[in-house]
């Protein structure tokens, strides 16, 4: 019986204390992935002012993280604000979102000029999140919708 009590507190301690990303709230596209990666090439060709600048790729430690297996891409920010959203594909964001589709993105963090280091949603108040959500709808989703010809649904 000690023994199983140990194993479970031994298992408690390893695994409630890996990190999570949380998530701000969540555009689902009805189409497949490869849909969405193709509308994210194109706005990344069309927009090269959303390309990580070199005084930041340092920054680009997810892999380092343990986030290596998540499916993101990075968006910055040049205009105040200075930022960068990290934005995953939900629900695995591989093969099962590339063929069926619906295809769900999120931004999961974002780092601050101001702050000089990856933020979570729960560290920003609610009219920072909201600021995040909207620069994120204008500046990201809207162009997303366009390429792909496709309207998103926010869900929070």
């Amino acid at each position: 019986m000690k023994i199983k009590i140990f194993l479970f507190f031994l298992f408690s301690l390893i695994f409630c204390n890996c990190g999570t990303l949380g998530g701000f709230d969540s555009r689902n596209f009805t189409t497949p992935k490869k849909n969405i990666e193709k509308a994210i090439d194109t706005l990344f060709a069309k927009n090269p002012e959303l390309v990580i600048p070199e005084k930041w790729k340092s920054n680009d430690d997810w892999k380092k993280r343990g986030f290596g297996f998540l499916d993101t891409r990075i968006f910055y920010f040049q205009s105040e604000p200075e930022e960068m959203y990290y934005v995953s594909f939900v629900s695995d964001g591989n093969e099962k979102q590339d063929e069926n589709g619906p295809t769900i993105l999120a931004v999961r963090s974002v780092f601050t000029k101001r702050h000089n280091k990856w933020l979570k949603e729960e560290d920003f108040d609610d009219n920072a999140k909201e600021r995040i959500e909207n620069r994120f709808d204008t500046e990201i989703i809207s162009k997303l919708e366009k390429y792909s010809g496709l309207k998103a649904t926010r869900k929070h």
